[in-house]
């Protein structure tokens, strides 16, 4: 009998086989179709691909078309306010640093408060500053950390007799505290004299901010005071069509770009704004002279920012 149920369950794993191999057959033969659909998808795929990147090239051409269009009518624009300048006696050109003396008494309240400023530590050199005052006072606090638990295990020591697991166990401590107190009291001693300096340092500083509190307060008002009356001031001569002077249009030309105008007018503002703090009159030349070593450190670094702002204007 054992025999016979053997031969069943062979002749039922043969069926099964049977019948795998006749639904594997029939896959087969619908196989070549279903590849001959899918190249057709992919075929299709490939063509709507290579319509896209037609379509890319062609958005290319037009945007480098339009930049170039653009190039030419302010090179146009240019042209017509020159030949404007050259033989129409009567066009009149705004002079936009001519301003009121409220607007200049402004820009110097404003830069006695960003020259006040300057002398300040920055946010970040501050932050360095503690941080070595804040790894000292960690390594004295350590220090007396490990001290407290030396004395506690020592009196432990004094206090249980020698050989009990408790007087053990306060022996390895007051080993470990020992150690950690020696390490700790070595890098207090490292960092003691950079701390000390660093405390000095953030001293002298906040006495300078306390001292310059009101100075500062009054310069970012009048900042922004005198932000708001140039912005308006270039904004005018803009819209009324105006003709803007010549170290204006060297660097900025006649009129603002389609896009991106208020980066454009951003960097116009801080350029009146800085000829009007420091008095440049320089006809042709926006910022004037090249500060140097004999001018403030916020002259020759507000200088460098409003060269890059107009030269990623021009690009």
């Amino acid at each position: 009998m054992t025999w016979d149920a053997g031969e069943d369950d062979l002749g039922s794993v043969l069926d099964k086989l049977r019948n795998d191999l006749e639904d594997l057959a029939g896959a087969v033969e619908f196989l070549p179709e279903r590849l001959k659909s899918l190249d057709g998808h992919v075929e299709q795929m490939r063509r709507s691909l290579r319509q896209l990147e037609g379509q890319a090239a062609e958005a290319d051409a037009s945007v480098r078309e339009l930049g170039a269009l653009v190039k030419r009518l302010d090179a146009r624009v240019e042209w017509l306010e020159r030949n404007i300048r050259l033989h129409d006696p009567s066009a009149v050109v705004v002079e936009l640093d001519d301003v009121p003396p409220d607007v200049i008494q402004l820009a110097e309240i404003a830069e006695r408060g960003h020259v006040a400023q300057s002398n300040l530590l920055s946010a970040a050199a501050r932050s360095g500053l503690e941080a070595a005052v804040e790894a000292h006072a960690d390594a004295v606090r350590g220090q007396a950390q490990h001290l407290d638990v030396a004395l506690s295990a020592s009196r432990t020591l004094a206090d249980t007799p020698f050989g009990e697991e408790v007087h053990v166990e306060a022996i390895s401590e007051f080993r470990a505290s020992v150690t950690a107190m020696r390490a700790a009291r070595q890098r207090s001693k490292e960092l003691a004299r950079e701390a000390v300096e660093a405390a000095e340092r953030l001293g002298v500083d906040e006495e300078l901010r306390r001292a310059h509190a009101h100075v500062i307060d009054d310069g970012e008002r009048a900042w922004a005071h005198l932000l708001a009356r140039l912005r308006a001031r270039v904004a005018e001569a803009v819209g009324e069509g105006a003709l803007l002077p010549p170290w204006f249009t060297t660097v900025l030309g006649p009129i603002p770009p389609a896009e991106d105008t208020r980066a454009w007018m951003d960097a116009a503002t801080g350029l009146l704004a800085y000829r009007v703090t420091y008095g440049v009159t320089d006809p042709i030349v926006a910022l004037g002279a090249e500060p140097s070593d004999r001018h403030t450190q916020r002259r020759r670094a507000w200088h460098q920012q409003l060269k890059r702002m107009l030269r990623d204007l021009q690009r």
